[in-house]
């Protein structure tokens, strides 16, 4: 009971690998979907490639907001309920 793969199917399988490996056997008889696979590999980006530290933190800054570590030390103070004047 082996499954047919065709071109188009093959093509669709390849755009969603991580690698050519993962591509079933009968689908690598097909160069234009091995190459596809391929591509997709090398074409793929680095999670914080581009990004600058701290922009986001700026920019709440910037509108007046409080960035997400002064909300959590105003929210996580444990004195805050049992300070006495």
């Amino acid at each position: 009971m082996s499954e047919e793969y065709t071109l188009e199917k093959c093509k669709m399988l390849a755009e969603k690998v991580s690698s050519i490996n993962d591509l079933p056997l009968q689908c690598k008889k097909y160069p234009e979907a091995v190459k596809a696979a391929s591509i997709q590999r090398t074409a793929t980006k680095q999670a914080f490639e581009g990004m600058q530290g701290g922009l986001a933190a700026q920019a709440q800054k910037a509108k007046g907001g409080q960035s997400h570590a002064q909300i959590q030390r105003r929210l996580t103070n444990s004195r805050r309920f049992t300070k006495q004047n």
